[in-house]
Formats: C-alpha cells, structure tokens, sequence
C-alpha cells in the first residue's frame, strides 16, 4: 500500500516528527465550542515538548489552558518531581482541563490557577523561579505578561510565546482585520524585549502562527 502523500511543509512535518498521542488527540476532538479550536497544532506541543526536555524543565507555568492540549505535551516531558502551573480565566475552559488531567495526566502534576492571569501570576511569584513560562493568552496583555516573566523565569531558563506573528501583523506596515492595535503594539513589544542579544539568546520560529523562544542570560 502506498503512502498518503503529503499536502504540504506542514503536512511532511506533522506526519513525520509530531504524532500526535492519543491522549492529545483525545483532548483536540473534544474542543467543541465556537472559540475552543485555537490549541497550539500538534508540531508546536512536540516543539514544547522538546523544549521541556532539553531544559530539564521541572517547575513551569502556562498562561492560557484551554482544554490542557499543549499542558499535557509538556507535562509528558518534564522530569520526576515536575510541576506545571496553568492559569486559566474561563471556568468553563478550567473544568474542562480539569477532566482531562483527570483522565490523561493522572500521573503527572498539574495544577490549574482559576482567575485573571493578572491577579494570579503575582501570586505564584513565590514558588520561583521558574524553568520554563509559556505565554499562549490573550495577546493585547503579552507584554504585560513578560514583565512577570522575566522577573520570574531563573538565568538559563526559558520565556516562549505563542502566536508572535500575530496573524502576520507584526511585520505588515498596515495591520489587518483580525487584529486590534493595542495587541499590534503589546506583541511588538513583546517580541522586541525578547530579541535583545544583552538579556537572552533567542529566536522566533517560522511556526504555522510563529512562536518566540527566549532563553534568560
């Protein structure tokens, strides 16, 4: 029988370096609501994954749960002892994620942060530093969120964004429909800090949405 053959660059590196788990594929399918199908894809949870394992990330945080895909990619690669905090606003979506690690991360701990990520994470500040911080929230408060970050991620670790290219509007002169001007200004900025050779070594990744990877010097 022959292979399927591949659509795209996409396509050949999901097929061939992201298989995506049961368990993920689980948590994907059951995303049903109107605004629940924006997960990261599953090349970006085994980009995390990595990430996760090359760091030896044991202590990390997650801005914007959802219904825990991209938690539970990460959680799959972080070493014994290894904890991740995910802040989620949306009740809804928190109860959802709670399930799910129910079912699929029983041996893993991960501890959902309820409330507004702005009123949580300071109170978080005292279980770091931390590994590893995931920013995948809202985009207008990116900026906002990596002052917590970089007062709360150690040297060595790792500061990564989601969605950096922010529907391509980051490096168009005139920005589109889908995207408001305080969230053009707040992921510029976000991804400007970032690039600063002084403070981190880093890169944003040609992902399907772009996604900044920064490690703290």
């Amino acid at each position: 029988m022959k292979n399927t053959p591949f659509h795209d660059r996409r396509d050949y590196i999901r097929r061939t370096f992201a298989h995506e788990p049961k368990q993920q594929q689980a948590i994907r399918n059951g995303l049903t609501g109107p605004e629940d199908q924006i997960s990261v894809p599953p090349e970006d949870g085994r980009l995390l994954q990595l990430l996760v394992r090359l760091t030896g990330a044991k202590k990390i945080v997650e801005i914007g749960t959802l219904g825990g895909y991209s938690s539970l990619w990460m959680a799959q690669a972080m070493p014994k002892g290894g904890v991740i905090y995910t802040c989620e606003y949306e009740e809804r979506r928190a109860k959802i994620a709670e399930k799910n690690f129910k079912k699929y991360a029983k041996d893993k701990k991960i501890n959902i942060v309820r409330g507004n990520a702005h009123e949580t994470l300071p109170l978080l500040s005292k279980k770091g530093p931390f590994d590893l911080i995931f920013i995948d929230a809202d985009k207008v408060s990116y900026a906002k969120y990596l002052d917590w970050a970089e007062n709360n991620v150690r040297k060595g670790g790792l500061i990564v964004g989601d969605n950096t290219f922010l529907f391509d509007a980051v490096w168009q002169e005139e920005p589109n429909d889908r995207v408001r001007q305080t969230a053009l200004f707040a992921m510029r900025d976000f991804n400007r800090r970032l690039s600063d050779p002084k403070k981190y070594q880093s890169m944003l990744l040609n992902t399907g949405q772009g996604m900044t990877v920064a490690m703290k010097l």
